[in-house]
């Protein structure tokens, strides 16, 4: 991408700050450029606005004892399941089991832990979560 291509518009995801790309200057060699795209701002806000509706639903299924906190905190911490069963170091297909309350109230405080520690919280808040906050 050349120099004079990389937008430079403001990004309020950003807090003034701006990312670096790499693209050529006007004698072909390449430099660091600082940019920021509106694009991109729209993208990572509708994300935001996305995660916090899905707490809000997830809360109204811990509620009715479908879902488990630990898919209320995956949620809090903007993951998704590939990137929770990463962290936790576990397969996919269990992580979502333990996504549902039926399997959750089952689960040993050794894994338990290991949520607690991908989410930084005790592991009190997984245990005795209360459904009734805000987001």
């Amino acid at each position: 991408m050349k120099k004079i291509e990389v937008p430079q518009e403001n990004n309020s995801t950003l807090n003034g700050q701006r990312k670096v790309m790499y693209g050529t200057n006007e004698s072909g060699e390449f430099q660091r450029i600082n940019y920021a795209s509106s694009v991109e701002e729209f993208a990572t806000i509708t994300a935001v606005e996305e995660y916090e509706e899905l707490q809000k639903e997830c809360l109204e299924d811990i509620k009715n004892d479908i879902a488990s906190p630990i898919k209320y905190f995956m949620y809090k911490n903007r993951m998704d399941l590939p990137t929770l069963a990463s962290v936790v170091d576990m397969f996919s297909f269990r992580v979502k089991r333990h996504l549902k309350m039926k399997h959750f109230k089952k689960l040993n405080n050794k894994i338990l832990q290991k949520y607690a520690d991908a989410f930084n919280i005790k592991i009190d808040e997984l245990k005795d979560f209360k459904y009734d906050r805000g987001v």
